[in-house]
Protein backbone atom coordinates (compact mmCIF):
# COMPACT_ATOMS: atom_id res chain seq x y z
CA UNK A 1 0.00 0.00 0.00
CA UNK A 2 1.45 3.35 -1.07
CA UNK A 3 1.21 6.60 0.87
CA UNK A 4 -1.40 7.94 -1.55
CA UNK A 5 -3.72 4.96 -1.64
CA UNK A 6 -7.27 5.83 -0.73
CA UNK A 7 -9.84 3.56 0.84
CA UNK A 8 -11.62 3.69 -2.51
CA UNK A 9 -8.53 2.28 -4.27
CA UNK A 10 -7.78 -0.26 -1.54
CA UNK A 11 -11.33 -1.62 -1.78
CA UNK A 12 -11.02 -2.05 -5.54
CA UNK A 13 -12.99 0.98 -6.69
CA UNK A 14 -16.54 1.16 -7.95
CA UNK A 15 -16.96 -2.58 -8.63
CA UNK A 16 -16.46 -3.25 -4.92
CA UNK A 17 -18.81 -0.47 -3.79
CA UNK A 18 -21.48 -1.70 -6.20
CA UNK A 19 -21.06 -5.31 -4.99
CA UNK A 20 -21.39 -4.32 -1.32
CA UNK A 21 -24.41 -2.12 -1.97
CA UNK A 22 -26.20 -4.88 -3.89
CA UNK A 23 -25.85 -7.15 -0.85
CA UNK A 24 -26.66 -4.30 1.58
CA UNK A 25 -29.90 -3.22 -0.11
CA UNK A 26 -30.98 -6.80 -0.61
CA UNK A 27 -30.84 -7.15 3.17
CA UNK A 28 -32.39 -3.75 3.95
CA UNK A 29 -35.27 -4.25 1.55
CA UNK A 30 -35.97 -7.69 3.02
CA UNK A 31 -35.96 -6.42 6.60
CA UNK A 32 -39.52 -6.32 7.97
CA UNK A 33 -38.98 -3.00 9.73
CA UNK A 34 -36.27 -1.06 7.87
CA UNK A 35 -37.69 -1.67 4.38
CA UNK A 36 -40.44 0.83 5.22
CA UNK A 37 -37.92 3.64 4.76
CA UNK A 38 -37.48 2.75 1.09
CA UNK A 39 -41.02 2.20 -0.15
CA UNK A 40 -41.53 3.53 -3.65
CA UNK A 41 -37.82 3.95 -4.40
CA UNK A 42 -36.18 1.75 -7.05
CA UNK A 43 -33.48 -0.50 -5.66
CA UNK A 44 -31.12 0.39 -8.51
CA UNK A 45 -31.44 4.07 -7.60
CA UNK A 46 -30.67 3.38 -3.92
CA UNK A 47 -27.63 1.28 -4.80
CA UNK A 48 -26.17 3.72 -7.32
CA UNK A 49 -26.71 6.78 -5.09
CA UNK A 50 -25.01 5.02 -2.17
CA UNK A 51 -22.06 3.88 -4.29
CA UNK A 52 -21.60 7.33 -5.81
CA UNK A 53 -21.75 9.02 -2.38
CA UNK A 54 -19.29 6.58 -0.83
CA UNK A 55 -16.91 6.97 -3.79
CA UNK A 56 -16.19 10.57 -2.88
CA UNK A 57 -16.19 9.88 0.86
CA UNK A 58 -13.56 7.15 0.37
CA UNK A 59 -11.31 9.33 -1.82
CA UNK A 60 -12.56 8.20 -5.22
CA UNK A 61 -14.26 10.13 -8.03
CA UNK A 62 -16.68 12.89 -7.05
CA UNK A 63 -19.67 11.72 -9.10
CA UNK A 64 -22.47 12.02 -6.52
CA UNK A 65 -25.03 14.67 -7.43
CA UNK A 66 -27.56 14.06 -4.67
CA UNK A 67 -28.21 15.92 -1.43
CA UNK A 68 -25.94 15.82 1.58
CA UNK A 69 -26.85 13.08 4.10
CA UNK A 70 -28.76 15.40 6.45
CA UNK A 71 -30.80 16.92 3.61
CA UNK A 72 -31.42 13.58 1.90
CA UNK A 73 -32.80 12.06 5.10
CA UNK A 74 -34.56 15.08 6.65
CA UNK A 75 -37.95 13.41 6.11
CA UNK A 76 -36.93 10.18 7.86
CA UNK A 77 -37.21 9.65 11.59
CA UNK A 78 -33.96 7.76 12.05
CA UNK A 79 -33.53 6.93 15.71
CA UNK A 80 -30.41 5.56 17.38
CA UNK A 81 -32.00 2.09 17.16
CA UNK A 82 -32.75 2.44 13.44
CA UNK A 83 -29.21 3.66 12.74
CA UNK A 84 -27.66 0.78 14.70
CA UNK A 85 -29.85 -1.83 12.99
CA UNK A 86 -28.81 -0.43 9.60
CA UNK A 87 -25.14 -0.31 10.68
CA UNK A 88 -25.29 -3.96 11.76
CA UNK A 89 -26.73 -4.91 8.36
CA UNK A 90 -23.90 -3.00 6.68
CA UNK A 91 -21.36 -4.94 8.73
CA UNK A 92 -22.93 -8.26 7.73
CA UNK A 93 -23.03 -7.11 4.10
CA UNK A 94 -19.33 -6.20 4.15
CA UNK A 95 -18.55 -9.64 5.58
CA UNK A 96 -20.69 -11.37 2.97
CA UNK A 97 -19.08 -9.36 0.16
CA UNK A 98 -15.65 -10.55 1.30
CA UNK A 99 -14.23 -7.21 2.45
CA UNK A 100 -10.97 -7.67 4.38
CA UNK A 101 -11.27 -7.01 8.14
CA UNK A 102 -9.08 -3.87 8.16
CA UNK A 103 -10.98 -2.32 5.23
CA UNK A 104 -14.29 -3.35 6.76
CA UNK A 105 -13.38 -1.59 10.02
CA UNK A 106 -12.45 1.58 8.12
CA UNK A 107 -15.69 1.50 6.12
CA UNK A 108 -17.70 1.06 9.32
CA UNK A 109 -15.83 3.98 10.92
CA UNK A 110 -16.88 6.20 8.00
CA UNK A 111 -20.44 4.96 8.41
CA UNK A 112 -20.45 5.84 12.12
CA UNK A 113 -19.17 9.29 11.17
CA UNK A 114 -22.48 9.91 9.38
CA UNK A 115 -24.54 9.14 12.47
CA UNK A 116 -24.73 12.72 13.74
CA UNK A 117 -26.21 13.91 10.43
CA UNK A 118 -28.86 11.18 10.35
CA UNK A 119 -30.06 10.38 13.86
CA UNK A 120 -32.93 12.38 15.32
CA UNK A 121 -34.32 12.36 18.85
CA UNK A 122 -37.90 13.34 17.93
CA UNK A 123 -40.19 13.21 14.91
CA UNK A 124 -40.46 17.01 15.18
CA UNK A 125 -36.88 17.21 13.86
CA UNK A 126 -38.12 15.83 10.53
CA UNK A 127 -39.45 17.88 7.60
CA UNK A 128 -40.66 17.10 4.10
CA UNK A 129 -37.84 17.43 1.57
CA UNK A 130 -40.05 19.05 -1.05
CA UNK A 131 -42.83 20.35 1.16
CA UNK A 132 -45.06 17.48 0.08
CA UNK A 133 -43.01 14.50 1.23
CA UNK A 134 -44.54 12.66 4.14
CA UNK A 135 -42.46 12.07 7.25
CA UNK A 136 -41.30 8.45 7.33
CA UNK A 137 -41.48 7.17 10.88
CA UNK A 138 -42.19 3.46 10.68
CA UNK A 139 -43.32 1.59 13.74
CA UNK A 140 -41.18 -1.29 14.82
CA UNK A 141 -43.21 -4.51 14.74
CA UNK A 142 -43.57 -6.08 18.19
CA UNK A 143 -41.84 -9.27 17.02
CA UNK A 144 -38.58 -7.48 16.12
CA UNK A 145 -36.04 -7.25 18.89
Amino acid sequence: MGARDTLFEELGGMPCLDRVHRVFYEKLLAHPWLRQFFQGVRREHLESQQSEFMSKLFGGPDIYRGRNPKGAHVHMYITEEVFQARHDILERSLNEAGIAPDLRRRWLDYDMGLKKALVKTAVSECAGRFGTDPIIAPSKPHYIS
